[in-house]
């Protein structure tokens, strides 16, 4: 089934702020999702210097057609029962509503047909909606725009089933193009779904993973050390804010 990737670049993103940034990217995304009726296979939320990244497998093509049938109050109700039951079931009068009897009287009954949609087209007004309510703990603007985003947003890539979602935010037209390492690699490159984004962007001296950047980080800070003689001191916190400053790990043993 197809696959959702979705990345938002910025300038530096604070180290501290970035594993909750990228459940807040998921938790929104799903939310919306789930209010469409969708829902996939399975999620995963990246976090870096610079970017936040999604990836969700196994969504459908499009919502499921649905037919539903909504009971209203009874027949002679009160106006205000009526109107409040016309603008639950997406009514325009109660002549569209038909009467059926059951052992406690007439009662008003809305036949719902609702036609399915396209994933695509929902991802296209969700992505707007999750960038616009995004909880950052502080958050600025740039330029004459009235988008808040922790740093200055560079680019959005988002694609579903190998295509573009036609989205902007921000003033940003959503894309498949995205940038790796800052010095090592800043131009910019497309991407076709997850697998080519998280190689492309290996070969651009950039590991994506955060958990993967922080293992090689105390893996060669303790190889370092050990190899001098010395004993590593562990700072979990040193190591969190570390790995949330650096693209591509490379420890190196200083002296003073």
């Amino acid at each position: 089934m197809p696959q959702l990737l979705i990345e938002f670049f910025s300038e530096e993103i604070p180290a501290r702020m970035q594993g909750r940034a990228a459940e807040d990217l998921l938790r929104l995304l799903e939310v919306q999702l789930k209010e469409a009726g969708l829902k996939g296979e399975s999620a995963k939320a990246f976090a870096g210097p610079r970017r936040l990244a999604v990836v969700i497998e196994g969504l459908p093509e499009r919502t499921p057609d649905l037919k539903e049938e909504r009971k209203g109050p009874r027949v002679g109700a009160p106006e205000q029962a009526l109107a409040g039951f016309l603008k639950a079931a997406g009514l325009s009068s109660i002549d569209q509503a038909v009467v059926q009897d059951d052992p406690k009287g007439a009662f008003y009954v809305a036949k719902i047909d609702k036609p399915g949609r396209l994933t695509a087209d929902i991802l296209a007004e969700a992505l707007p909606v999750v960038a616009k309510s995004f909880p950052w703990p502080k958050s600025m603007r740039s330029g004459t725009s009235d988008f808040y985003w922790v740093r200055p947003l560079q680019s959005v890539v988002a694609i579903f089933d190998g295509k573009v979602v036609e989205s902007e935010i921000g003033g940003i037209k959503a894309g498949r193009l995205t940038r790796g390492h800052r010095f090592h690699a800043p131009s910019s490159f497309d991407v076709s779904d997850f697998e080519d984004y998280a190689a492309k962007l290996r070969a651009s001296w950039v590991v994506l993973d955060a958990a993967e950047r922080k293992a090689l980080i105390l893996e060669r800070a303790k190889k370092l050390c050990a190899d001098a003689g010395l004993e590593m001191v562990e700072d979990p916190g040193l190591l969190d804010e570390v790995c949330g400053l650096v693209e591509w790990p490379v420890p190196v043993l200083g002296k003073m």
